[in-house]
């Protein structure tokens, strides 16, 4: 799911690009192994991963819903971001107009009234705990005009297909005893995946999202989302030039430390520190990053 600032920020962006997600493929069912959730588009809705989540539209219904994650672990908090205005941006203001419903002993939601880019808009938000880890946040919101019952009922229909299992551990451990040869091995083909949350005054979502993809050849492709800005890292090929990737990568050994080395083809250098506890968790430089291989389909490394 892939990284957000906030609420605020995105959803007048998301009225302006709905009418892509109508075209795209929807895959059933969508699955966040590093997340530990899974769901299913509803009947007549079709969606994309966005960098703010997963973004769903429909030819047979006005409107979207969008699908992110939150990082409060308790119903109270969420009654409490539920209960007051989104202040989203210029022209978008979002405000209650209902009282909480309880929909399960996990689920509470509410309905909001206001304008998204200056134009009337309603909306039902929904949010989930998790005990497993990050929550999820679902918003189904149209022109204030042709919102109904069929939103709400979406909205609905996606929190029941939501399961909520243990993140995905990361392969078999390895000690920083183990020569750079084997750390290499370790993380050839591999895709390392950072993830920041926070609540912002709203059930916040990623603040930030680092995906590196280190390559079996010897070269990584890089992306970055971070707040209200997002950087390609030059994800697919490189600075313009004939090499493959952004750049080339290399496992240093330096006295006790393990060191990941990107070295970018604009002469750019990133060095990690990379150490692996005791539960086989990954951290470069002290963050916690998971990894994922080529099984792991579309969350696994493009290195083709």
């Amino acid at each position: 799911m892939q990284n957000f600032a906030s609420y605020r920020f995105i959803i007048s962006a998301l009225m302006l690009t709905i009418t892509t997600v109508v075209h795209a493929q929807s895959i059933q069912p969508v699955n966040y192994p590093e997340l530990g959730v899974s769901f299913e588009v509803p009947k007549g809705w079709m969606g994309q991963e966005v960098e703010n989540g997963y973004l769903m539209g429909s030819n047979a219904f006005p409107g979207f819903m969008l699908i992110t994650s939150h990082d409060l672990t308790n119903l109270p908090a969420i009654k409490k971001e539920l209960s007051d205005t989104f202040k989203i941006g210029p022209n978008s203001t979002l405000t209650p107009i209902g009282t909480i419903e309880t929909i399960s002993d996990h689920v509470i939601g509410n309905t909001f009234s206001g304008t998204i880019s200056g134009e009337p808009a309603k909306a039902v938000i929904l949010g989930c705990l998790n005990s497993n880890g990050l929550g999820i946040t679902i918003i189904s919101a149209s022109n204030e005009s042709v919102f109904s019952n069929q939103n709400i009922e979406a909205a609905l229909k996606l929190v029941q297909s939501l399961t909520f299992n243990k993140p995905a551990q990361d392969t078999p451990n390895i000690q920083n005893r183990k020569p750079a040869n084997e750390w290499e091995k370790k993380f050839s083909d591999c895709r390392l995946t950072y993830m920041e949350s926070y609540t912002s005054n709203g059930t916040g979502s990623y603040g930030k999202k680092v995906k590196i993809d280190l390559c079996g050849d010897g070269y990584f492709n890089h992306s970055s989302y971070n707040s209200m800005s997002v950087s390609g890292g030059n994800y697919n090929g490189g600075y313009g030039n004939t090499n493959k990737g952004a750049g080339t990568w290399e496992i240093l050994k330096k006295d006790d430390e393990v060191i990941l080395r990107l070295n970018f083809y604009d002469g750019e250098q990133y060095n990690y520190v990379v150490t692996i506890d005791k539960d086989d968790k990954t951290f470069l430089n002290g963050n916690r990053y998971f990894r994922t291989y080529e099984d792991a389909g579309k969350y696994g490394p493009k290195c083709n």
